[in-house]
């Protein structure tokens, strides 16, 4: 006797039937009976090709959001994704039992936010920033994602750990707040978008550091004869600004970063507030970190009689504060830069009054950054002291007695590189910034365009 009773449809099947177009879902999926997908609309769930998720597991997509689970992905028991931004979990990564992945919390009960007083948990709103686990991550039971994070291909999480930073590929990490332990050799895995770091240095031509060009003057295989003529060929930006991008290129090879020098040969304060200003009408660039250095040519051009070009202490504050009021709208961390000493540019007595007066700029720097949350790098004081303590001739700091020698930018870029090690700039940098939910929504589309339909 034949059944007349119809074939109860698969998991895959209902779930198309409710979302319908909301959802995208790749062949050969493994999917649990009581899979919870909740997708409100203009949010988008794409599940890879065999992908396998056990019983017992959730995922949120709220309005405008992103869930995009890769290839060959396997998520445990109890899982729970949440997105308000957006979540992607690349091919091949792996979830363990109860991991939670929320790439938004509430944001603070402030006056500001929540300025009718009522006692209602979602009245302040959120704030949100996207979840990246990149291809053949593993994430033991029990780990908890906050927003913004983004985890390394291949790295591994340990149980119960809670990662609130991003952690690098081939990286071992556990603990509250999860920590890397060690690093291995990891196997091949695909890059997906990988992370920028943008980076602005405004200054003078100590950040400028300008070099006459000829490219067999740096082919070691091909170096002109000794007492042979070259031509230059061009300029190019080398010094401790150039020797910094190569050594955080080196210590971070997973992130790309952009940098651009802003540094002017003889510019003072005015110049600086002027490329400053420029450099946001005509390029509208957000930057991650910015170094901020200037006041040497201030101090110079009074010495030298240049007095139209001068600017005094009070208009180089003013300069400054400008700058850094600006600045910091559109960057996330900024460093001020002191400026280094004068060397024997002229007669002693002559350069004792240039350093003094120099001294008081660096003074007034120190209290802007300190009015505007930016961190001080006063690389005077260790300056000087390489310069008192050196053996041989002082004045190796210096090629003229105001530009540096490559000895002068060593002492400059090791106290720059020690001061992104203390306060962990570049770990932090390397987070998505936390923005209020629409903001998040506009920000951080681009990055999931390609797991919508039509690329929506």
């Amino acid at each position: 006797m034949t059944s007349t009773t119809p074939a109860r449809p698969s998991v895959a099947e209902r779930l198309l039937a409710v979302h319908g177009p909301a959802l995208t879902l790749g062949d050969d999926c493994d999917l649990p009976d009581d899979l919870q997908v909740e997708i409100d609309p203009g949010a988008h769930l794409t599940l890879g090709n065999r992908v396998s998720i056990r019983r017992g597991s959730t995922i949120q997509v709220h309005r405008g959001a992103t869930v995009a689970i890769g290839d060959d992905v396997a998520i445990g028991e109890n899982t729970f994704l949440s997105a308000m931004a957006g979540i992607r979990i690349g091919t091949g990564a792996a979830l363990s039992n109860m991991v939670d992945l929320h790439d938004h919390n509430h944001r603070p009960r402030t006056e500001k936010n929540v300025p009718t007083g009522q006692l209602v948990p979602w009245v302040s709103g959120f704030e949100a920033a996207p979840i990246i686990i990149e291809p053949g991550a593993i994430l033991s039971n029990k780990v908890t994602v906050t927003a913004g994070v983004r985890i390394g291909a291949n790295a591994l999480v340990g149980a119960n750990a809670m990662v609130s930073h991003s952690i690098a590929p081939d990286t071992v990490a556990t603990g509250v707040p999860a920590t890397p332990r060690r690093t291995f050799d990891g196997a091949p895995a695909p890059r997906e978008d990988t992370r920028t770091l943008t980076i602005g240095f405004f200054g003078t031509s100590i950040m400028e550091h300008l070099e006459a060009v000829n490219v067999q003057m740096t082919t070691q295989a091909d170096l002109p004869a000794v007492g042979s003529k070259v031509t230059v060929e061009g300029w190019r930006r080398r010094g401790w600004v150039h020797r910094l991008t190569l050594s955080q290129r080196a210590a971070w090879p997973h992130i790309a970063f952009d940098v651009h020098n802003h540094g002017e040969g003889g510019a003072t304060s005015r110049d600086i507030a002027g490329i400053v200003e420029a450099d946001r009408a005509t390029t509208g660039t957000d930057y991650d970190l910015v170094f901020l250095g200037c006041g040497i040519n201030d101090v110079w051009r009074h010495f030298q009689g240049r007095t139209s070009e001068a600017v005094d202490l009070d208009e180089y504050t003013r300069h400054l504060n400008v700058m850094l009021g600006q600045l910091s709208g559109y960057t996330r961390e900024i460093v001020v830069v002191s400026e280094t000493p004068f060397g024997p540019v002229e007669d002693p007595d002559t350069v004792t009054a240039m350093n003094a007066e120099l001294a008081r700029y660096n003074a007034a720097a120190r209290a802007a950054a300190a009015a505007h949350g930016a961190l001080f790098l006063d690389v005077w004081a260790p300056f000087t002291t390489a310069a008192r303590h050196l053996t041989g001739e002082p004045a190796a700091l210096w090629s003229d007695g105001v530009h540096l020698s490559e000895l002068g930018d060593t002492v400059l870029l090791q106290q720059t590189e020690r001061l992104l090690a203390e306060h962990r700039i570049v770990e932090r940098l390397q987070d998505y910034p936390l923005l209020e939910r629409e903001d998040a929504l506009t920000a951080y589309g681009p990055m999931f365009a390609r797991h919508r339909p039509s690329g929506g």
